[in-house]
């Protein structure tokens, strides 16, 4: 048990070693499965969501071009 709880404890580590690159990589792919088109708006909007969410910041939501709220 003890063995499995380190190599857990280890994958997770190792999986929080990406580069920045490599994680705007990611979530172009995540937004883009989720059908968000590259170079519109709401493929920005998801890019931004998925960065506050792992930042642990307030979701921003925005509406039109240039119109945001934060909430």
């Amino acid at each position: 048990m003890r063995t499995m709880v380190i190599a857990l404890c280890a994958a997770a580590g190792l999986a929080a070693c990406t580069t920045p690159e490599q994680q705007l990589a990611a979530d172009q792919a995540t937004c883009a499965s989720y059908g968000f088109n590259r170079g519109t708006d709401a493929f920005a909007n998801c890019l931004l969501v998925l960065d506050q969410q792992r930042k642990g910041g307030p979701p921003r939501f925005s509406f039109g071009v240039g119109v945001g709220t934060r909430f």
